[in-house]
């Protein structure tokens, strides 16, 4: 007999209350969640999440990848409950306004909603458990242990990422939910169980759709309400293929492998586009086993995510652990960056920002998300990040300070740029014909620390934009820091002046030796 969890009621979506409800908010909370206090982290489901939004200040989730799949989850449900799956434009934007004045969800609407799909939000067992592939019983082999889902755990040939637990320890399901939508999107490519679907049969997977990538949604610190609404895309972001709009668990009847379906409105979009498909195994403890394997033979029709940066060239942009998220800010004010080889296009969430009251926009900030990892099962670090409010400039609200912070970005890569070089000169004279790879650790180490450094300085400009930013100082300190290794003898002294003057005057030329004839 499978285990019964219902993503509907059972808790499982991590989340802190707020600190500063007042006295009706309070009475509130406590017939909504007996017993729970003011600041408060608990776990809950997605009934009570959006019933108590307006009571709660944030998701509380600790790894990146499950919360970047999480939040696209909820902001399909939001658009459902909220009637903001459906246009025209101006229609959109006031029914948004209306949802923001309210302040609120509407227990009406959520019950609504959430009664309408009914056991299709069963984790285990059933029909159509929540977000698997029930036909995987029959068209998969043998069970993989639980670490397979989890993937902050060794498992196989893997190394463990985060979790020295056991391969074959259960996962708790509130846990099993939430590896189970980061596997949805950021799943590897490569080899998977074995699947013979019709006269088709393989084990070769593509990678998630949102693997490597980096993720940007609009965030209202202490707010999770707006953060919810506010995370919608618009309906000029919503592809424009003919169809039903429908998220897995609302279809009749389940996705064909051989032919991907594209998506034809928000909710598809967020929720449909899986190169993967799982099915869980209930057992003591949680799940016990699973099944993973390809759930789309080809490749998935071709999108635009709302949550990423595209570009002209490459594709979106991909997260690396040694860029600072700082560094692309621009890239989300502006509506498109114009770059030295290619063109950046701000992710298309943020299209509608200047539309929100002034009030509100003041408040927004980014919530940053993102797994430097490639297309294999090869993962280097996840990181998050949550900037102050900046969504105030827009470019189309604030085309000076967007262009302010554009010029500071740019002002501290330039100067990055020529500190790298002045390293690298310096170096090269003291250790002529060592092998590159011993430069580029000794002139890594210091670029790190000016982008740490720098990083203070620029938010300080971002908020005093009439400050002129000190990055060339900022550099000069790294510089002087990292020489020292190398003015043990008069010629290393003399190599780190001489480019040391070149990093604090860039337009410093030194003088030819005159003729002696």
């Amino acid at each position: 007999m499978p285990r019964s969890f219902s993503v509907v009621e059972d808790p499982w979506v991590p989340v802190r209350i707020r600190a500063d409800l007042d006295v009706e908010e309070s009475a509130e909370l406590e017939r909504l969640l007996p017993g729970t206090c003011r600041g408060e982290r608990i776990r809950v489901g997605l009934r009570v999440l959006f019933k108590a939004a307006h009571l709660l200040a944030d998701l509380d989730v600790s790894q990146p990848p499950v919360e970047t799949m999480l939040r696209r989850l909820l902001a399909a449900v939001t658009a459902r409950i909220a009637c903001l799956d459906r246009g025209p434009a101006e229609e959109w934007l006031d029914a948004r306004e209306d949802l923001l004045a309210a302040g609120r969800f509407t227990a009406e609407r959520v019950d609504g909603y959430l009664d309408g799909c009914g056991d299709r939000w069963q984790l285990y067992g059933g029909v159509r458990p929540f977000l698997q592939d029930p036909r995987l019983a029959v068209e998969c082999g043998e069970d993989a242990p639980p670490a397979r889902l989890a993937m902050d755990r060794p498992s196989g040939n893997n190394a463990a990422w985060s979790s020295t637990l056991p391969q074959g320890e259960p996962i708790a399901d509130a846990e099993a939910v939430l590896w189970l939508l980061v596997w949805h999107g950021l799943g590897p490519s490569g080899t998977a169980a074995v699947r013979s679907h019709g006269t088709v049969s393989g084990k070769i997977c593509k990678a998630g759709v949102h693997r490597s990538l980096i993720s940007y949604f609009p965030h209202a610190p202490e707010q999770l309400f707006v953060s919810l609404v506010v995370s919608v895309p618009s309906p000029a972001a919503w592809p424009a293929q003919e169809g039903e709009d429908l998220a897995p668990w609302e279809a009749e009847t389940l996705s064909d492998p051989l032919v991907p379906a594209p998506p034809r409105g928000p909710v598809s979009l967020l929720t449909g586009r899986s190169a993967h498909a799982v099915l869980l195994v209930s057992g003591e403890g949680g799940t016990t086993g699973c099944r993973i394997t390809w759930g789309a033979l080809g490749e998935l029709p071709a999108a635009v995510d709302p949550y990423v940066i595209e570009r002209d060239k490459g594709g979106p942009l991909r997260a690396s652990r040694d860029r600072s998220v700082w560094r692309d800010l621009d890239a989300l004010l502006l509506k498109e960056q114009a770059g030295s080889k290619v063109r950046l296009r701000r992710p298309t969430v943020f299209d509608t920002i200047a539309e929100l009251p002034a009030a509100l926009q003041q408040g927004l900030g980014v919530r940053v998300l993102a797994w430097d990892q490639d297309k294999q099962d090869k993962n280097s670090q996840w990181y998050a990040a949550t900037t102050p409010p900046v969504l105030q400039h827009v470019e189309e609200s604030d085309p000076d300070g967007a262009a302010a912070i554009a010029a500071g970005r740019s002002q501290a890569e330039a100067v990055a740029y020529e500190l790298g070089r002045a390293l690298a000169s310096a170096w090269h004279a003291v250790n002529t014909g060592r092998r590159s790879l011993d430069r580029a650790g000794f002139v890594g180490a210091a670029m790190a620390q000016f982008w740490e450094r720098a990083e203070g300085e620029f938010w300080d400009v971002v908020h005093d934009t009439v400050r002129r930013p000190a990055f060339r100082r900022i550099a000069l300190g790294c510089f002087d820091a990292a020489v020292v290794s190398l003015k043990g003898s008069v010629h290393g002294r003399d190599a780190a002046a001489r480019a040391r003057v070149r990093l604090a005057h860039p337009t410093f030329k030194r003088p030819r030796a005159k003729n002696p004839a």
